[in-house]
């Protein structure tokens, strides 16, 4: 009788946990820890990082990310020498990174403050450019004689090697790419003079050439 008692209170034991477990309660001292686990918990089994996007600027960047719920505030993580650094802090959405080199990347990442400790989860970095620097044509020399020109352009940040394109025919074609970072220069070949040219100056950065705003850079060269 006292055997049958005891295994009947087992079981209405056991059914009282799993109702309260279906209910969301958790009874004390029957599943042992899980109140003190899920309260002590980081933060990134449950977290979503902020989205980031950033605009362009002279120099610069602005950073926007979307609005975390609970967090005091926000740092700005930079990754330098191979390991994040905390460069700012703010408790706005938005952030201005200035000082920025021209023509050049940086990883970039927002994390918030929750319970008064920083998750550091940096999946959500992205890589940043500020607005690019171009070539920007110097003077033009001219020879007579041969019915030449030489283009002078200033020297840019990080390029790699520059080109010159000519416009014809509706459409920009190249007419030398493999311009060395080091010579700012090109002299044409003998051309029929009166003859003029819509030309620009274009630079390869971070292995990529920027084409962008291609008319408000270009120039006219009208062979003498």
């Amino acid at each position: 009788m006292k055997k049958n008692l005891s295994n009947n209170m087992k079981r209405a034991a056991a059914g009282l946990c799993v109702v309260m477990m279906l209910s969301g309660a958790v009874p004390v001292g029957v599943i042992s820890g899980v109140a003190a686990i899920n309260a002590s918990a980081d933060t990134r089994t449950v977290y979503t990082p902020p989205v980031v996007s950033y605009l362009k600027g002279n120099k610069a960047v602005k950073l926007s990310w979307n609005e975390i719920e609970g967090a005091e505030r926000y740092a700005i993580a930079g990754y330098v020498n191979g390991e994040w650094k905390m460069l700012d802090r703010t408790t706005d959405t938005t952030y201005i990174l200035s000082g920025l080199a021209a023509n050049t990347e940086y990883r970039v990442a927002v994390i918030p403050m929750l319970n008064g400790k920083y998750v550091k989860d940096f999946s959500n970095s992205i890589v940043v450019t500020p607005k690019p620097v171009y070539p920007k044509l110097t003077s033009i020399q001219y020879n007579k004689t041969y019915h030449q020109f030489r283009l002078n352009w200033n020297q840019i940040p990080n390029a790699e090697c520059y080109g010159v394109a000519v416009f014809l025919a509706g459409k920009w074609k190249i007419v030398d790419q493999n311009i060395p970072a080091n010579t700012t220069t090109y002299t044409s070949p003998k051309l029929r003079p009166g003859k003029t040219y819509k030309m620009m100056i274009g630079a390869k950065v971070n292995g990529k050439w920027d084409l962008t705003n291609v008319n408000s850079r270009s120039f006219t060269v009208t062979i003498k």
